[in-house]
């Protein structure tokens, strides 16, 4: 199955759904694969992970209770069959579309947050204590002019098909950064995209880094687990998962190391650390004791010559033959 993400109703821990996508194949995978709607239940489908809409941050329990009883009975045909039976606040419609939650219906997200328009206008127009129904115009024989998307029925409409820019679609970054704040994790691509301007190949990857046993080294990565402890003296120390487009490590900040750099582990998401690579005792493996840590470097894209001259300094290979 490929390392691949996208909305569903599905039900997935963050850390889970990090691990299953950290490696460099993970992408977006919309559409009819993984949108809301298709199951209610924590499973693979086809070539997707599906990722829970329902844990999208902003939804009632009244509406999650709501969309799950509801899909119990049967898929969704469109946003505005779900609109019509799930019946969320305004709000809560606009958060599932910006989640990705009605992409499997082949609209863009533009259409669908302009058909959300059209729903709510037509909703304000039902006489008030009538039952709610699909609001298509063959349904109600109201047509909302504005928010009709028929290209040749009205005037609003050829503007808006002559003219498409005005209904330009989120880019790629504002998806991912849209699916981060709801989700806290991107899930239509690999979480490293939104921290491009780091200069990642100023560092050691996460896979070269069993080469440098016994050494230390400089190296960045995303941090996608953190866990404080205590060690037998009582002090506070912490263990740091970070994650490149290589691969994951272990990391240990030992308690007077926690006190100089802990502030830095919960203050930058992408963390630099200098460390000690520590083979296991029965060889099997190796975990980072970190020296340091702190902000990454940045790019320099003024410099055309920035990573070569990085590169000849040594810099994020070894620095020493010890801690």
């Amino acid at each position: 199955m490929k390392d691949s993400v996208s909305p569903g109703l599905a039900e997935f821990a963050a850390p889970k759904v990090l691990r299953q996508t950290h490696s460099g194949r993970a992408g977006a995978q919309s559409g009819e694969n993984g949108a809301p709607g298709t199951d209610a239940r924590c499973c693979p489908l086809f070539d997707t992970i599906r990722v829970p809409l329902t844990r999208a941050k902003g939804l009632t329990e009244r509406t999650i209770k709501r969309l799950l009883a509801e899909r119990g009975r049967g898929p969704f045909a469109s946003l505005a069959d779900f609109d019509r039976r799930v019946n969320p606040l305004p709000e809560e419609l606009e958060v599932m579309i910006r989640a990705g939650g009605f992409d499997e219906f082949g609209q863009t997200r533009t259409r669908q947050f302009w058909e959300a328009q059209q729903l709510r206008k037509s909703e304000a127009r039902r006489p008030e204590g009538s039952a709610r129904h699909s609001v298509h115009a063959e349904d109600t024989g109201i047509w909302n002019r504005e928010f009709d998307f028929d290209a040749g029925v009205n005037p609003v409409s050829s503007f808006l098909n002559l003219h498409s820019s005005l209904l330009q679609e989120p880019a790629r970054r504002e998806r991912l950064e849209a699916e981060t704040e709801l989700f806290g994790y991107a899930v239509s691509g690999h979480p490293l995209e939104l921290f491009e301007d780091v200069a990642w190949e100023t560092y050691c990857p996460v896979a070269r880094l069993g080469q440098h046993v016994g050494e230390t080294v400089v190296t960045c990565g995303l941090v996608v687990e953190q866990r404080t402890h205590h060690q037998i003296t009582g002090e506070p120390m912490k263990f740091l998962t970070l994650a490149d487009r290589t691969g994951m490590v272990e990391t240990e900040l030992f308690a007077q190391t926690y006190k100089s750099y802990g502030l830095a582990t919960v203050r930058y998401p992408v963390l630099e650390i200098t460390a000690a690579v520590e083979a296991f005792e029965n060889g099997r493996g190796f975990s980072l004791r970190v020296l340091r840590a702190g902000k990454p470097r940045q790019k320099q894209p003024s410099d055309p010559n920035f990573y070569s001259h990085r590169a000849s300094a040594g810099v994020g290979l070894p620095v020493s033959n010890g801690p």
